[in-house]
């Protein structure tokens, strides 16, 4: 499946330049523009990236941002990568609580929007890939095909492994070792009886995670300044925000 890609700007040359751009990159994505938020968000289509500006007419960048995130919690959908256009770098902070892919300052270099975007498009390819990464799951005379990407979070509990997915629990007799070694980089050992899935983490403190389902999975906290860093760089994808 092609990447998807909306470009929100009341501008329109500003639009056209981006499209171009992403184009020179990824000449089989999918774009589509628009000129507001409001108009992103009637739309009621699903992007893989989203390239905001900030400070667009009715609904800014940031609060189209919180609502596409709102959405996409509620109905439990992977969170799309957001990069943010602006001339003012004073909403940085609020593009972490959004969990932006990036924040590109205005005038834009081309050089460096175009390695964001190709950084993004080969992200989502990856991620894309990984959706169809699944293992199998014997429990009696049954076999379950559990998605890793569906995955909350892995607990252990009576010498049984459960899986909390999308789907439901599955069970099965086993050992966390062996299952966090068959899990990706998306996943977590955060306390000897749970593995957590960053990728579903809505919220968490000194010793508590929460994920999408609303589940609250206990964080150790021997491993809670090792888990901060780990989540940091899988919400930033390895690097910090900056224009």
């Amino acid at each position: 499946m092609p990447i998807t890609i909306a470009i929100c700007d009341n501008e329109k040359n500003t639009r056209e330049e981006s499209m171009h751009m992403v184009k020179s990159q990824c000449e089989d994505c999918h774009v589509d523009l628009y000129d507001s938020g409001i108009a992103l968000l009637a739309a009621s289509k699903e992007y893989d990236i989203y390239i905001l500006e900030i400070l667009l007419p009715g609904i800014n960048g940031i609060e189209t941002a919180k609502l596409l995130r709102e959405k996409q919690s509620a109905q439990l959908q992977a969170e799309s990568m957001i990069i943010f256009i602006t001339a003012h770098k004073e909403y940085m902070d609020a593009a972490f609580d959004v969990k932006a892919f990036h924040y590109l300052v205005k005038p834009i270099d081309e050089d460096k929007f175009k390695a964001v975007i190709s950084r993004a498009i080969n992200d989502c390819r990856k991620i894309k890939e990984n959706a169809e990464s699944h293992i199998l799951i014997k429990n009696g005379n049954l076999y379950h095909k559990v998605f890793l990407s569906d995955i909350f979070y892995v607990e252990s509990r009576d010498k049984k492994v459960i899986i909390n997915s999308v789907n439901g629990a599955v069970e099965y007799y086993g050992r966390m070792q062996e299952i966090e070694n068959i899990l990706g980089n998306t996943f977590f050992r955060c306390h000897r009886c749970y593995i957590v899935n960053m990728k579903h983490i809505t919220q968490y403190n000194f010793n508590t995670i929460w994920v999408k389902n609303g589940d609250a999975i206990y964080l150790a906290q021997k491993r809670y300044s090792q888990f901060v860093n780990k989540f940091m760089m899988f919400t930033n994808n390895g690097e910090p925000l900056h224009g």
